[in-house]
């Protein structure tokens, strides 16, 4: 997004007869741009509407005066909330609030931003639309367990996993691709990576003697990663 381009064209034109020659150069060499709009990504475990904080740098040129600036905060494609900043104490960074039990988890995104501002001489500048985006991510906890049970040399281990879900207030289901691990010496080997099916995951393993087992499996962009507590058998 830049001003003085279009924005400034007409104005510039009609101020030349009014204020002078002078006046018009400096309008025409202002400008305003939002650079970075950022927040940091949160976990749910209730349905609770949160604060964040959100960030915004800019820079400007020529005799920018007086600014504010509206972030649009969008999730799924649904405008869910704004980020406001001025040029006071509200500058760089605000708080504003989102609601997962109605807009969900995963990628949320800041931007575009309706910008205003006006120079030292009075020139209003006003553009819709400054293209610059951010993200972050709204994850639901998950909850993984590990059971084991050995029949002869053969250890059947069985994993459970759920995830929070703010628009239903609950634990649900969830289905990762679960790595079944074993502990060798001070380091963690994967044996098999298995899909879980309604939260659930089976592995059966050969071994005569007893060894240390866990799962864990990766973060994604609506849900946290997560590992379970060890068992021996």
């Amino acid at each position: 997004m830049k001003f003085l381009k279009r924005a400034l064209v007409a104005s510039v034109a009609a101020l030349a007869l009014a204020v002078g020659p002078a006046v018009s150069a400096e309008a025409a060499k202002s400008s305003f741009d939002v650079t970075k709009l950022s927040a940091n990504s949160i976990v749910v475990s209730s349905d609770s509407c949160r604060n964040i904080v959100v960030n915004m740098s800019h820079k400007r040129s020529g005799s920018i005066d007086r600014w504010k600036v509206s972030s649009g905060i969008s999730s799924k494609g649904k405008r869910v909330s704004r980020a406001y900043f001025y040029d006071d104490d509200e500058s760089k960074r605000t708080l504003t609030d989102i609601c997962p039990d109605m807009d969900g988890l995963g990628k949320y995104t800041i931007g575009p931003s309706d910008v205003w501002a006006n120079t030292a001489d009075l020139v209003g500048i006003v553009d819709d639309v400054d293209p610059t985006k951010g993200y972050f991510y709204v994850r639901g906890k998950t909850y993984v367990s590990l059971s084991s049970k050995r029949s002869g040399s053969t250890v059947t281990l069985t994993s459970s996993t759920k995830y929070y879900n703010p628009e239903w207030d609950e634990k649900r289901n969830y289905n990762p691709k679960v790595k079944f691990q074993v502990k060798s010496g001070s380091k963690w080997k994967t044996l098999k990576t298995v899909t879980a099916k309604k939260g659930k995951a089976t592995y059966k393993v050969k071994s005569k003697s007893k060894k240390t087992y866990r799962v864990t499996f990766s973060q994604v962009s609506w849900a946290t990663g997560a590992t379970s507590k060890s068992v021996k058998r």
